[in-house]
């Protein structure tokens, strides 16, 4: 085989199919210090070793071409949300989902897509010294993008139209909560959508905390991710006017009143209104006693629509009629069955369904009119 093999591209496919290592190599009859050193580029896999790694990681052998120019998510700068127990193999995972992602729009830019001008940037450089500080930063993004003070109807939207690209954590990766990154000159925020419409929301605030406060951060620690939940409450909630409206005590269904109209998990909310000063240590403890007691720590219930992303679907209805799945599939050298499963959470079961139907009609045809 005379194609140039980048050996990094083995890894990402790999990776994105969450196998280890030894898992590759059960799959092709190799060692997994054979595969190490396929990966490190110490020796060359032969034709058959590469046409065994390109089936079992359900990949055309072109998607391990050399091509100059791509550029992947580096792990160590994501900062993720999501449980101490989640194995660095599905984090990876979910990174990789993160490349296949950046590569699909540059796919849509390549077909005349034109995604929304990124408005975060300019608040990069802010470096907070105090909670209070990140007080001011929230709002002061606020009034930057021309928000009132009042509840943000739909967040995921919100930060699409500001130029962070919006996208779901595939179906196995759901351990992990949400993960966000600059990659590609621009911040993206990754989100497992199978959660509560409260929590989803609160994770994309929180990860847009880390875009604006963490970019010379080290991910993970403790400090960043207890930076990142007050700046979510801040943004959510803005202190000026959340706290007119806010109870001096812990009130069940005054809270509760409080989650539909903000939009913010009773259990934020109380932290929040404890963050503001207006809830006692003693209120703190008395709330979280209670909806402990009566089970709702986990689902507190009534909840509304969950946000979606929208910008894929939005891109893909405008070449519909040009693109199918299949060519989709080809194009970014993955198999159609995993391009489904990347794009079930980011498209409509309908668009979804056209871009198949597209091409099933394409195969089907075999004679055409001849142009006179």
């Amino acid at each position: 085989m005379s194609m140039l093999i980048d050996p990094e591209r083995i890894t990402y496919a790999r990776e994105l199919k969450g196998f280890s290592k030894k898992d590759l190599a059960q799959k092709v009859d190799k060692t997994p210090s054979a595969i190490s050193q396929i990966e490190k580029s110490i020796i060359r896999p032969d034709t058959e070793t590469l046409m065994r790694i390109s089936l079992a990681l359900s990949v055309p052998p072109s998607f391990f071409a050399k091509k100059e120019g791509r550029r992947y998510i580096n792990l160590g700068q994501c900062h993720f949300r999501s449980k101490r127990s989640v194995s660095q193999a599905k984090r990876k995972q979910s990174v990789r989902i993160g490349d296949f992602f950046i590569e699909f729009v540059d796919f849509l830019q390549q077909q005349g897509i034109v995604f929304p001008e990124e408005k975060l940037s300019g608040f990069q450089s802010f470096q907070p010294k105090s909670m209070e500080d990140i007080e001011i930063v929230a709002a002061e993004l606020r009034r930057s993008w021309g928000m009132s003070l009042g509840p943000i109807p739909n967040v995921t939207r919100l930060l699409e139209s500001k130029g962070i690209i919006v996208t779901p954590i595939y179906n196995s990766c759901t351990e992990v909560d949400a993960f966000s990154v600059w990659a590609g000159k621009r911040p993206w925020v990754m989100l497992a959508l199978g959660k509560t419409a409260s929590r989803a929301r609160f994770d994309a605030a929180h990860e847009l905390g880390h875009l604006v406060l963490h970019e010379e951060h080290t991910p993970g620690c403790s400090l960043t991710e207890n930076e990142a939940d007050r700046f979510a409450g801040a943004f959510l909630a803005p202190r000026d006017s959340f706290i007119l409206e806010c109870p001096r005590r812990w009130d069940y269904e005054a809270f509760e009143k409080l989650k539909l109209r903000w939009k913010m998990s009773i259990q934020a909310l109380v932290y929040r209104a404890y963050n503001l000063g207006v809830l006692s240590q003693h209120s703190l403890r008395k709330a979280f006693i209670s909806i402990s007691q009566s089970g709702q720590r986990k689902d507190e219930g009534t909840e509304w629509a969950k946000e979606q992303p929208t910008l894929f679907n939005q891109a893909l209805e405008l070449i519909c009629d040009k693109v199918s799945l299949n060519e989709i599939a080809s194009s970014l050298c993955v198999s159609k069955a995993d391009l489904i499963g990347y794009l079930n959470d980011a498209i409509s079961e309908d668009l979804l369904a056209r871009l198949d139907k597209k091409g099933e009609d394409q195969n089907g045809q075999l004679v055409f009119l001849r142009e006179s």
